[in-house]
C-alpha cells in the first residue's frame, strides 16, 4: 500500500527520495500504526506536490486557490443539475392563485413563462452577458421566478388573513413553514417619536408542493401591492451528492494544478515567474 501511496509524489521527487522514504517506512512501521504512516504520507504528498520547500507562504496561497477551485466547481456541477429541472410555467401560477383567493381579482400576474431556469436581466445568459457579469452586476444572474400580486387585502385583521392562508393552502396541498416578520424600517436609537410596536411590517410565508415554491408577502404599510405571490422550482435532489462529489474533485484539481505551475516556475526566470503570478492574482480577481 505504501508503494501505491508513493505513485501520487512527483515523478522528480519519486526518483530522488522514493528508495529512502519506503526505507523508512517500513523501519517505522513496526512501532506506528498502518493508519498514522499512511496519513503521514498523504501529508507529504500533497507538501511535495507545491515544491518551493523553503517557501512559508506557498501552503497558504495553494489551499486558496484550492478552496475556490474547489467552490466554483461545486457551483457548476450543481448549476448543471438545475438546467435539468423543469421549467416554470405561468398556468401552475395561476391555478395557485385561483386555489388560495378564487373571490379576489388579482391586480397583476405574469403570463409569460421564463426563457431558462437562470435568467439575468429577464433573458438567458448568452456572450452579451459577458460585461454585466464581470463588471458588477453578476447578482443579477439568478433563479427565474413567476409574480402576482394584489393591490388589497382581504377586509379583516391580520390573524384572520394568516388563518385563512394557512387555511386554504393546506387544502390546495402545500406545505407551508411558519409566518416570518420583518418591519419595514428600524426605529432611530434614542429618537423618542420612534413607537417600535406602530412599525409597519411584512409577513412571509414559504411554501413547498412538488417541484414547486410559492413565497406569499403582505405588507403591513402604505405601499402597493399590499399581498404578493411568487412561485420558483425547488432544488434538485441530485445537486446535494453532486455538489459534494464536484467540491472534492474540484479541490484535488485545484491542488494538483497550483504545484504544476509552482514546481514549473520554481527557480525560472524571473519575467516568467511574473507571469504565473499575474495570471493568478487575475484569476483571484475575478473570482
Amino acid at each position: 500500500m505504501h508503494r501505491w501511496l508513493l505513485l501520487s509524489y512527483p515523478r522528480d521527487y519519486r526518483r530522488k527520495r522514493g528508495a529512502e522514504i519506503l526505507e523508512t517506512v517500513h523501519d517505522t512501521a513496526s512501532t506506528s500504526r498502518g493508519a498514522r504512516v499512511a496519513a503521514n504520507l498523504v501529508r507529504h504528498r500533497l507538501r511535495a506536490r507545491l515544491g518551493r520547500p523553503a517557501s512559508r507562504t506557498v501552503v497558504l496561497w495553494a489551499s486558496i486557490f484550492t478552496l475556490a477551485c474547489g467552490l466554483f466547481a461545486a457551483s457548476f456541477g450543481t448549476w448543471l443539475t438545475w438546467l435539468g429541472s423543469r421549467p416554470l410555467d405561468h398556468n401552475e401560477l395561476a391555478v395557485a392563485v385561483s386555489q388560495l383567493y378564487p373571490d379576489k381579482r388579482v391586480s397583476d400576474i405574469d403570463t409569460v413563462d421564463p426563457p431558462s431556469v437562470f435568467i439575468i436581466y429577464g433573458r438567458s445568459l448568452s456572450w452579451s452577458s459577458a460585461s454585466d457579469l464581470l463588471l458588477g452586476d453578476g447578482g443579477e444572474y439568478s433563479l427565474a421566478g413567476l409574480g402576482a400580486s394584489f393591490e388589497q387585502l382581504p377586509a379583516d385583521s391580520r390573524p384572520r388573513v394568516l388563518a385563512e392562508l394557512r387555511q386554504r393552502l393546506q387544502g390546495s396541498g402545500w406545505d407551508y413553514t411558519e409566518p416570518v416578520y420583518s418591519d419595514a424600517y428600524a426605529c432611530i436609537p434614542d429618537d423618542p417619536r420612534c413607537d417600535p410596536a406602530a412599525i409597519p411590517s411584512t409577513i412571509t410565508v414559504y411554501a413547498h408542493r412538488g417541484d414547486n415554491n410559492l413565497e406569499v408577502t403582505i405588507n403591513d404599510d402604505n405601499t402597493t401591492p399590499k399581498m404578493s405571490l411568487a412561485m420558483t422550482r425547488s432544488t434538485p435532489w441530485s445537486a446535494y451528492p453532486v455538489g459534494v462529489v464536484a467540491f472534492v474533485l474540484g479541490t484535488l484539481s485545484g491542488w494538483w494544478l497550483f504545484g504544476w505551475a509552482s514546481r514549473r516556475t520554481e527557480g525560472r526566470h524571473p519575467l516568467t515567474q511574473g507571469s504565473a503570478k499575474f495570471l493568478f492574482g487575475f484569476a483571484m480577481l475575478l473570482w
